[in-house]
């Protein structure tokens, strides 16, 4: 005990309390400055809506008996803020229906991180969903994927090429190669990313079509009949990228895996042909129609900085190079519009 005090005795000779003070706070001034700058979570991006009284919908999935997933929420009025850029691109529709360039084109926009950040213009107008439903038959693949990984890995073997869609495809890069064996994971980026219908064929075959019905059940979608064309809304289409997007139907990583399939997209004349090529755009186009009777349509999501934006474009009209233009240039207006706004 004795030499205890000692030791305190010396140690207090040795070390004034004003130097103890000074070395506390050398110490724990960093140490503070680290936790509160440098060893922050990730932000949230949680956006509020000060005295939001708004009327809003939500989809939840209904498979289970005490949990119901949340889908998608969003407010049911469009956001005001967002009006200039509407009545320019609605300027612009009109322009080019005066010019017989298009009958009618729909347009959907979203801001993907904020429930109220939408606007939608012509939705009542049903249009051929056509390659667009890749998307959904990769979607209803990948529901089964989650519960059972193994099924991307199975091989299917594609012996030749044939028209398994009414009409034939205008626009293909990348024919499925055939007589060779290929895994549900290779016939998936052949679908979302080249558009192959040969390669959509397969994973549809492959699938539950109870799984497809489910998937567009709980988008609260009408169903589907294979042996008609699917016909819809621009804004019912956007769930697809909604939920992929949200990660509210499939897990992450599934989503994740979709995503990165439909950002390899090889049609560059739509939504990205103005667009800085840095910039991550998953995107799927849609084609379909005969003689003068043409829809061409694109939904993609830009990840431009921190605010990206689902843009979804459906066109209809008579020549398939003015209605790729037309989709170009309305990603360029919501584009100058954004990165102003950022």
């Amino acid at each position: 005990m004795k030499k205890l005090k000692y030791k305190w005795d010396f140690y207090k000779k040795k070390i004034p309390l004003y130097w103890v003070i000074i070395i506390v706070l050398a110490v724990a001034l960093p140490f503070n400055i680290y936790i509160n700058h440098f060893n922050k979570p990730l932000a949230l991006n949680i956006d509020t809506i000060e005295n939001c009284n708004l009327p809003y919908n939500i989809i939840r999935e209904n498979t289970k008996t005490l949990v119901k997933p949340l889908m998608l929420v969003e407010t049911t009025t469009e956001n005001e803020d967002y009006f200039p850029l509407k009545d320019k691109i609605n300027t612009y529709i009109n322009e080019h229906k005066d010019n017989n360039i298009l009958r009618n084109a729909s347009v959907y926009f979203r801001i993907l991180d904020v429930p109220d950040g939408w606007f939608v213009i012509n939705n009542e107008e049903q249009y051929n969903y056509a390659s667009l439903m890749k998307v959904s038959f990769a979607i209803a693949m990948l529901r089964e994927a989650d519960k059972n990984p193994d099924i991307l890995n199975k091989t299917y073997y594609f012996a030749q090429h044939g028209k398994n869609f009414k009409g034939e495809q205008k626009m293909l890069d990348h024919h499925l190669p055939p007589e060779k064996n290929y895994s549900y994971k290779e016939l998936l980026k052949y679908a979302l990313a080249y558009s192959d219908n040969d390669a959509a064929m397969a994973v549809l075959d492959h699938i539950n079509l109870n799984s497809l019905q489910k998937l567009l059940s709980d988008l609260h979608l009408p169903p589907c009949d294979l042996h008609q064309e699917y016909l819809g809304s621009v804004e019912g289409y956007s769930r697809f990228f909604r939920v992929l997007y949200n990660a509210g139907y499939l897990s992450p990583d599934m989503s994740e895996f979709a995503l990165e399939l439909l950002s390899e997209s090889d049609f560059y004349d739509g939504i990205v042909r103005n667009l800085d090529k840095t910039i991550k755009v998953p995107r799927k186009f849609g084609e379909r129609g005969l003689d003068n009777n043409l829809e061409l349509h694109e939904f993609g999501i830009v990840y431009y900085k921190n605010r990206p934006y689902l843009l979804g474009v459906m066109t209809k009209g008579r020549n398939y190079d003015e209605l790729k233009k037309v989709i170009a240039d309305i990603s360029s207006i919501v584009f100058e519009d954004m990165n102003k706004a950022i």
